[in-house]
């Protein structure tokens, strides 16, 4: 196959790769689009730099479909990240060997590998559009009990390998990786669940309302459309939970009119409220996304403050750098961070929390559970996003966290989706897009550990950089051997 033709098909692979991510969920694309990739494009390019090729045009591919979602805040921002997320995920795969025993346990390194960095640079991460998040309505979805987000990628590539093995022809080749891959999730259906402290009544409000309008919709009508949505309803519950960005203050919260009214609301339906505040810094250009946890009988108990922001959302990398090509009057104030593991003491116990985009990140939300959470509260906003892209893939999240620490996941977002999740990552309740709705059913307080909650990612990571190393070692050592 020539240069062109095959760097055109593993384009169009990385493309197809992509529809395994929600909102398309076609989850056998993940390790089918990679399996054919090593095969038809990556097997037998001896060259590094033919690697680095293929590679690249392999992931660029991917991210100019998988990140499209990002030109509905910024066009510039989404052409400076294909380059950079295709790199980060090019440079692991161009080390694994053309051929060799190795290379089985090569590609789901690199994938490992490559993912973990995408989710620390540039900018603290952009694990949106992960490998993982394409396998929630698959087998393996279970597995992250043990090995968490990573864990489920190397199962990816074990079922890419699986695939390009069976394209050669390479019977005997595909025992160890199909018992891998099915071992797993036996496994995992095994490991012991986490215990069940209490059953609670539990809600999330999602407030409904158009799509891709956040930005331009008054703080005091979404705050209304919250108020309207829950009196509207008849239902009764201890734990409810309002979106991010549901209500504000002009100064600190806690001497706001709004803390007043919420508090008010939460003895009236003598339930925990957890809402989500804008709330504006003194000097007026900057605020806090604060999320806070009343109790119906003493009022506001506890705040978090959103730690990981969401750079060109909540804050400008580089601003004066970015100003001149960019239209940032929609981010003229910056978020302040908060810190601290996101976990709101209340009388039902406490509550690990994180908000929005932190739920992307596994590492916060483990945090925030090993700090006592014994339930995942998600105030979340996706409606400055006109299509499903974006929920769909926040509620993927959220079902992944469900499952790697044990606990029901509470996701609550202005326009959608909203869910409950529970800690096998069914989805028990869900909203659509746009509705104004309370979802409300029984859930559990749970304590315990899971294997993916006890390690975090750090063993796998290693393990991956420690396979890896010695790829490229056997590689030299190969070239020395055929030079000499």
């Amino acid at each position: 196959m020539n240069r062109l033709l095959r760097g055109g098909l593993a384009l169009v692979l990385g493309a197809l790769t992509m529809l395994s991510l929600p909102p398309w969920g076609l989850w056998p694309l993940g390790p089918v689009g990679i399996g054919l990739w090593l095969h038809f494009c990556n097997r037998g390019a001896r060259r590094w730099r033919d690697r680095v090729e293929v590679a690249a045009a392999f992931w660029l591919g991917a991210y100019l479909l998988g990140l499209f979602w990002m030109t509905e805040l910024t066009v510039p921002g989404w052409i400076a990240a294909v380059p950079v997320e295709t790199l980060i995920m090019a440079l692991p795969l161009s080390l694994v060997p053309a051929s060799g025993r190795w290379r089985a346990l090569g590609v789901p390194a690199a994938l490992v590998l490559g993912e973990a960095v995408r989710w620390q640079v540039p900018f603290g991460g952009v694990p949106m559009s992960n490998l993982a998040l394409g396998q929630v309505s698959g087998p393996w979805l279970g597995t992250a009990v043990l090995a968490g987000p990573l864990g489920v990628i190397a199962l990816v590539g074990v079922g890419a390998v699986i695939v390009e093995r069976l394209c050669a022809r390479e019977w005997c080749a595909v025992s160890w990786p199909a018992v891998a891959a099915i071992a797993a999730p036996i496994a995992a259906l095994a490991w012991p669940a986490t215990t069940v402290d209490a059953t609670v009544t539990a809600a999330v409000v999602q407030a409904g309302g158009e799509l891709g309008t956040n930005v331009d919709t008054p703080q005091r009508s979404v705050r209304l459309r919250h108020l309207d949505t829950t009196n509207a309803w008849q239902g009764s519950t201890d734990l409810m939970v309002w979106s991010e960005s549901s209500t504000s203050a002009d100064g600190p919260l806690e001497a706001s009119d709004n803390l007043a009214e919420l508090e008010a609301l939460a003895g009236w339906r003598d339930t925990v409220l957890i809402a989500n505040f804008y709330e504006r810094a003194v000097d007026a250009e900057r605020f806090r996304n604060a999320t806070v946890a009343i109790n119906p009988e003493t009022g506001l108990a506890d705040r978090y403050d959103k730690s990981h922001l969401v750079p060109f959302g909540e804050y400008v990398p580089l601003r004066s750098v970015v100003e001149p090509f960019a239209d940032l009057s929609l981010i003229s104030r910056e978020a302040i961070a908060g810190e601290g593991p996101g976990v709101l003491a209340t009388s039902l116990g406490d509550i690990a929390v994180v908000t929005s985009y932190e739920v992307y990140f596994s590492e916060l939300v483990r945090a925030g559970v090993q700090a006592g959470g014994r339930i995942v509260a998600n105030p979340t906003l996706a409606s400055s996003y006109s299509t499903s892209v974006v929920p769909s893939q926040s509620l993927a999240s959220a079902r992944l966290r469900a499952v790697e620490t044990g606990r029901w996941v509470l996701q609550a977002s202005a326009t959608g989706y909203s869910a409950v999740v529970s800690p096998d990552g069914e989805v028990t309740h869900r909203s659509e897009l746009r509705e104004s709705i309370v979802l409300a059913g029984e859930v559990e307080l749970r304590s315990g550990n899971t294997p993916a909650l006890a390690l975090g990612s750090w063993p796998l990571i290693v393990a991956a950089a420690v396979v890896l190393a010695w790829c490229v070692s056997t590689v030299r050592k190969r070239r020395t051997r055929a030079e000499g």
